[in-house]
Order: C-alpha cells, then structure tokens, then sequence
C-alpha cells in the first residue's frame, strides 16, 4: 500500500469478513493476538459475541475489500480493551498506527477515559505501538498491561471524526463498484 489507508468502522453486516480475516492468522499470530493459539471455532465464536454497536470495530481493506488489518476496542463503561491484528505482508506500512489513532478518537468521542492493552511480553510489534502511542507499560512478566488516559472530546474530533466515516464509506462503495465492474467485464467481455 503506497497512499494512507483508509480506515473504516465495521459493522454487523462484515461479521464473516472479521472472522475470515482472524483465521487467515497463522498460530503464532493468534497466540500473539489473543495470548493463545485458539481453533477457527473459537475466533468464530469470538467473532460472534462482538457487539458493532457498544465496540469500536474498525479495519483498513485491500482493494478486493479483504480485511487487511482490524482493530476491536471492547468497551466497559469509561474504559476500552484494544486488540489489533495485521496480516502477514501488510506489516511496517503503519496501518497498526493508523488504526490506534482511529480507535483513540472513537473512544474520545463516546466519553471513554482509558484504553488498555494486555499482552505477551514478547510480541514486539503491539509493545512497540504502545510505546510511540505514549502508553505506561505495566509489565508483569510474560505478559505486559499498557495504558493510556484520554483526553475529552472536541468539537474538532467530533467533525474529525465524521469527515474521516465519510470518507471511508465513499472509497468503499468506489472499491464495491469496482469489484462488481471486473466481475460484469468477467461475464460480459467487451467485443473484440
């Protein structure tokens, strides 16, 4: 990926799409993402219990609309656990940072104080965000809390915010028209 990703908030309606993209994680990406390396039944379940609606859900898509990389922020009252994945070939580009950011301003906007990560000590990648994202690391041996306090909203973010869903909806139905354009040029080639 060669320009800044977009970043869109997922809805009920990509369900499957989110659980594809948690079994495309080989075991060692599980273990690092979920602190074990869980069967496909169980990021299904997973998958299944996530509430669109209460968390934040957001991913950036490749231009066959696959799920490329995905936040979920689960959200307990003034407080939001952050778990983020990032495909194998997708990574250094900045799409974990890219989704940070998206997620810390979601949170913002819905009046939520804190974000927290718990993770294994060793997976490099999630410490290393946490660190450039000024997060306390609290480490516990093999595995490591990190915390970060969120500053109010604004009427910045809010608009912020707004302009960034707008975006991300219009580069999706242009990416969904464009997948169905190839798939009509599949089936009616022009003439030769």
């Amino acid at each position: 990926m060669n320009a800044a990703p977009i970043v869109a908030r997922l809805r009920d309606s990509e369900r499957e799409s989110l659980a594809a993209h948690f079994i495309a994680l080989d075991g060692e990406d599980r273990r690092l993402r979920f602190g074990t390396s869980i069967p496909d039944e169980a990021l299904r379940a997973y998958t299944d219990r996530i509430d669109f609606d209460a968390d934040g859900v957001f991913a950036v898509h490749d231009d066959d609309l696959r799920l490329i990389a995905v936040v979920h922020v689960a959200v307990t009252g003034t407080s939001a656990e952050f778990g983020l994945s990032v495909l194998p070939g997708f990574r250094d580009e900045g799409l974990g940072s890219e989704l940070f950011a998206r997620a810390v301003m979601h949170l913002r906007n819905r009046g939520v104080r804190e974000v927290f990560v718990h993770c294994i000590t060793e997976n490099a990648a999630m410490m290393h965000l946490a660190r450039k994202h000024g997060m306390r690391m609290v480490p516990a041996g093999a595995e490591t809390d990190a915390y970060l306090e969120l500053t109010p909203s604004t009427p910045h973010s809010i608009v912020t915010e707004w302009m960034h869903d707008q975006q991300a909806q219009a580069i999706q139905a242009l990416r969904r028209s464009n997948i169905f354009g190839r798939a009509l040029m599949g089936i009616f080639p022009p003439p030769r």
